[in-house]
């Protein structure tokens, strides 16, 4: 993986708050389903791979 985790997860917050996708995101049933619907954002170039490390590390940093 070329991108740091600190990177991605800045994408990963500015996408999962786009106020245009928000009622989209927050329907979708899984988490490939969200990363589709991001993939619609212009900057949002993240490989899935990078995807799922980055909602993991969210997740833990949640539960911190």
């Amino acid at each position: 993986m070329e991108r740091e985790i600190g990177e991605i997860e800045h994408m990963l917050m500015h996408a999962l708050t786009e106020e245009t996708l928000a009622e989209r995101i927050e329907g979708a049933a899984s988490q490939l389903e969200v990363y589709n619907i991001m993939k619609e954002l212009p900057y949002f170039d993240l490989s899935l791979e990078e995807f799922q490390v980055g909602i993991k590390a969210l997740q833990s940093s949640d539960s911190e």
